[in-house]
């Protein structure tokens, strides 16, 4: 929210804790309004209509992710220990709970409404093209074998979701031990940069 000057920010806020409580189809800008105490002329002066505040939902969940765009490739580093990196940086930020609560909203809203889906689908393809920068420098190097930056990256981070962030994000599970990240984080990266390794990728 750093573009966000103080009024816009309790909005969001507002925004965010009502969708959460009651869908956005749910919740009304009134309701918006007065969990932000601002009225409602200063609300539509920010913004419009409840799409909007959707969208700006939709902004705060991918800027999240996008930090992982940046994350830099060594050549001079194992891989393990790179994919060790990167793995415990996405749980990081995937595992914050304002993430998880933006993650349900937009879930939610995407599978009620066709035109939000198709909205949010715009956005999350363009940002997962951000997403790609460590396997981009990998492919280059190439780590990568026959594997595309796109392909690698989508089998990482599908990996590290499905493991540890969908159980909270779709389940309401209480985040795992710490430990058992730890465990969980070793074999995916064993297995992904086994299956990376020259010896390995010769024989395919």
């Amino acid at each position: 929210m750093e573009h966000c000057n103080a009024k816009q920010s309790d909005i969001l806020h507002a925004a965010i804790a009502e969708f959460a409580k009651c869908g956005v189809m749910g919740t009304t800008m009134e309701q918006i309004a007065k969990s932000a105490q601002v009225s409602k002329r200063t609300l539509y002066k920010h913004y419009a209509n409840k799409d909007e505040l959707f969208d700006e939902v939709v902004e705060l969940q991918l800027n999240t992710i996008r930090r992982l765009k940046d994350f830099p490739y060594h050549p001079n580093m194992p891989l393990f220990d790179q994919l060790k990196l990167l793995a415990k940086e996405v749980i990081k930020l995937t595992q914050n709970e304002d993430y998880l609560t933006l993650s349900r909203i937009v879930i939610i809203e995407s599978m009620r409404s066709k035109e939000a889906a198709d909205r949010v689908n715009v956005k999350f393809t363009d940002c997962e093209k951000g997403l790609t920068g460590w396997f981009s420098y990998a492919e280059k190097a190439g780590t990568l074998g026959e594997l595309t930056a796109k392909t690698a990256g989508t089998m990482f981070y599908g990996s590290i979701k499905q493991l540890i962030y969908w159980e909270q994000a779709i389940k309401w599970q209480p985040p795992l031990p710490q430990e058992e990240i730890e465990l969980l984080i070793d074999q995916v990266c064993h297995v992904f940069s086994f299956g990376l390794s020259p010896k390995t990728l010769n024989k395919i």
